[in-house]
């Protein structure tokens, strides 16, 4: 969804030393200020930054925030982005201190990618100067990444009040208006722009994406033609369309194409909606991409993905195993278990350990992202294929503890675990498509329904039983957290009905037979555009609705094969 609107090179251009003087300075002072402020710009122009400070420290007069938001600028044009974040906190903490210094810091935080600590500042400074188009900007740009769809939208409208067609402000706002489930509002928006800014590329992006919702095949098209005329224009390609583009490609089974856009997500173009490495690991060495690597030095892996897709790429790690030897693999605490078991040639740590990796004796050859691993060992739909198999492995007491207890209650009927909704299905939450009460054919057919679902459920498990249907929960558990818990659960059904969700890639890699309720004809890339069965996990398959038939009628269609 990110538009990247501003950069830090645009905003180290734009803020001056206007303002440095008293307003009450006789004329002769403000002659020398102006003459001080050239000197000051001068230098920077230069890269004389012993020349900037003398002339700064030069300057009588000056209020100690704005000293500050000029060494500041000193500090940018360095590139110590540290050292400007600390010079300008001290100029904020000031009672008097003006809008540049929070403009100057969101743009620091924004190239750090720390947008939840920028957005608080750019909202104060958008709120100090309402008006100032390069402020709002900042501001939207903030709202954009952290997915704050209507406050952009109502930030947008207000500034294009008076900067009527401005490209940044109707690409923001398109952005938003698909984010927020918009995406008629967003296609109208877009065609406008492309009318009045022929062949923006970020135009053509959003509309291959807003597309790519409903028809990956479609959507390639339009990227490819999109990146042809880009390429025409600029002599290069788009990387933010072709990593929006890479999804698709791998949807529609292009996975040569898929995994190299895929390493786009890395590129700074992307910015933070990308694949997201911290600190630390930026700094190490690519050992995948390395001409030569030592399979007797050790080597990182690190996670930059949400616990599905983590599942879903260590379906790999046997096969880097088995090259790189020594792997040293970075989790956290509640996924480290599961995956000691499961690897057991595999070393595991938490994210602590990284802190001080550079600092330890060990031999190293660098990292690599889990996320590259399927692109390295999984080129083709047959490689997926043929490694296609439980990797995972699930706590045995638990596991047992588990079963004895459900089909004690079960009494001879078939138990099936049930997840009714997560991240990607967010359109159809809002729709109610994939409300519980569709869900109801699974109860009618007298299984004995497990509650799989993360989050709070409370208001599903009191419509049931106002049904009168019975439903087995866990209330001491939170499945975020207790994922454990959650595995052995999982394995200890008979079979598991759900949407695509973090629940199917735990419970197909342990070799659960799973159900995917496919409401729509689009789902996360893994499933394909008509594929029936997982390319990646040996028993789930995917049930995808028919034109004519409801989502009630779908669950019961994937009820009758899973409840038997």
């Amino acid at each position: 969804m990110q538009v990247i609107i501003v950069s830090m090179a645009k905003v180290k251009k734009k803020t001056k030393f206007k303002g440095s003087r008293p307003s009450n300075s006789p004329n002769s002072t403000k002659q020398s200020s102006g003459q001080t402020e050239n000197a000051f710009e001068d230098a920077l122009k230069k890269k004389d930054y012993v020349l900037a400070k003398k002339v700064l420290d030069k300057t009588p007069n000056l209020p100690e925030w704005r000293r500050l938001n000029l060494e500041g600028l000193i500090t940018i044009s360095q590139g110590d982005l540290v050292s400007t974040e600390r010079i300008l906190l001290r100029a904020i903490r000031h009672a008097d201190c003006g809008v540049k210094p929070y403009k100057n810091l969101v743009g620091v935080y924004s190239s750090m990618g720390r947008l939840r600590d920028a957005l608080p500042l750019a909202e104060k400074a958008h709120k100090m100067d309402s008006e100032n188009l390069e402020i709002g900007l900042l501001y939207i740009n903030c709202l954009l990444d952290l997915a704050k769809s209507d406050d952009v939208i109502r930030t947008a409208d207000k500034l294009l009040e008076k900067n009527v067609n401005h490209r940044q402000l109707m690409l923001a706002k398109a952005s938003a208006l698909r984010a927020g489930f918009r995406s008629d509002e967003s296609t109208s928006l877009v065609n406008k722009i492309l009318e009045i800014y022929p062949n923006e590329p970020t135009a053509m992006r959003l509309k291959a994406d807003i597309l790519g919702d409903k028809d990956s095949t479609a959507a390639v098209e339009l990227y490819d033609q999109a990146n042809e005329i880009v390429v025409k224009m600029r002599g290069k390609p788009d990387i933010a369309m072709q990593w929006n583009a890479s999804l698709h490609y791998l949807r529609t089974r292009d996975l040569k194409r898929g995994w190299e856009a895929w390493e786009l997500g890395f590129r700074k173009e992307v910015g933070t909606m990308g694949r997201n490495l911290i600190p630390q690991v930026k700094v190490l060495p690519r050992a995948d991409l390395l001409d030569k690597f030592d399979p007797e030095k050790w080597t990182l892996v690190c996670v930059e993905q949400g616990i599905g897709d983590q599942i879903l790429f260590l379906s790999a790690m046997e096969d880097a195993i088995a090259e790189f030897k020594k792997l040293f693999f970075i989790c956290e605490a509640r996924m480290k278990p599961i995956i000691e078991r499961s690897f057991p040639n595999l070393q595991v740590g938490l994210p602590g350990l990284l802190e001080s990796w550079q600092r330890t004796s060990i031999d190293k050859n660098g990292f690599i992202p889990l996320g590259s691993l399927p692109g390295r060992y999984r080129q083709t739909v047959e490689s997926f294929k043929n490694y296609r198999k439980a990797f995972l492995q699930v706590n045995g007491d638990l596991y047992v503890q588990y079963h004895k207890q459900l089909r004690e209650i079960a009494k001879g009927r078939p138990i099936v675990g049930v997840s009714w909704k997560g991240g990607f299905w967010e359109s159809q939450i809002r729709t109610k498509a994939l409300g519980i009460s569709n869900w109801l054919p699974i109860f009618e057919k007298g299984a004995l329904c497990v509650n799989l679902q993360y989050g709070n459920t409370k208001e599903e498990e009191e419509f049931l039983r106002g049904k009168g249907f019975e439903f087995i929960t866990f209330p001491s558990l939170d499945y975020k957290k207790n994922l454990d818990d959650w595995l052995a659960i999982s394995a200890a059904c008979d079979g598991v009905i759900s949407v695509s969700t973090a629940l199917v890639h735990f419970a197909g890699a342990c070799g659960q037979r799973v159900g995917i309720v496919m409401p729509e004809p689009q789902g996360p890339w893994i499933l394909g555009i008509d594929d029936e069965w997982s390319i990646a996990y040996p028993n789930v398959a995917i049930f995808r609705r028919n034109r004519d038939e409801t989502v009630r009628d779908l669950v019961d269609r994937v009820a009758g094969v899973i409840v038997s």
